[in-house]
């Protein structure tokens, strides 16, 4: 009887053992089953930027060549300044606020930026906003809002912006004897 008991408890031994087990590798070839899914689709993703490797390089080529340099991000605010003032002015537009923002060192390039707060015709406005971002530039909107002025007293609907306009500069100076890529004609990248 005790040899029987001894099997029995041997026999539930080695079933718990087989289900405790069998959880655990049951467990873990979810999470691997999870992993290797994460991973097959990490793979795919990164073929996928392979296969447009030559078109990035092409646009980093045009990046490097196109970029300006400024050796002065002061004087480079102030003309960026300048221009969104003559070009507001032009577009009949009154600004009614402005802020030099502190120019950035990023990793890929220089930043100087500027806060305005614009007024004026609604239709105006759309179109004077439409003309801000110049990729040849290296001018781009970062951030704006635009709302309607519902307190004006004019008949043509009103608009109100407050917008960030940046541009951006090559951090490395050009190379002897190279041209300016200030100086050269604008183009835009190909596709």
């Amino acid at each position: 009887r005790a040899l029987k008991n001894n099997q029995a408890l041997v026999n539930q031994g080695f079933i718990s053992a087989t289900a405790l087990g069998y959880n655990w590798y049951d467990k873990r070839r979810k999470i691997l089953n999870v992993s290797v899914t994460a991973l097959t689709a990490q793979v795919q993703e990164n073929q996928e930027w392979l296969n447009q490797r030559e078109r990035w390089e092409k646009r980093m080529n045009w990046i490097e060549a196109k970029m300006p340099y400024t050796d002065s991000a002061g004087r480079s605010q102030g003309q960026l300044l300048e221009e969104l003032q003559t070009s507001a002015l032009d577009a009949e537009l009154k600004i009614t606020g402005q802020t030099l923002l502190e120019p950035l060192a990023l990793d890929h390039a220089n930043e100087v930026a500027v806060n305005i707060k614009v007024r004026g015709d609604q239709d105006k406005m759309l179109h004077w906003l439409l003309t801000l971002q110049v990729p040849e530039k290296f001018q781009a909107m970062k951030s704006f809002e635009f709302e309607l002025d519902t307190k004006a007293k004019e008949k043509i609907p009103q608009a109100q912006c407050n917008l960030t306009i940046a541009r951006w500069f090559n951090p490395n100076p050009p190379e002897e004897g190279t041209a300016d890529p200030a100086t050269l004609p604008p183009s835009s990248p190909e596709s």
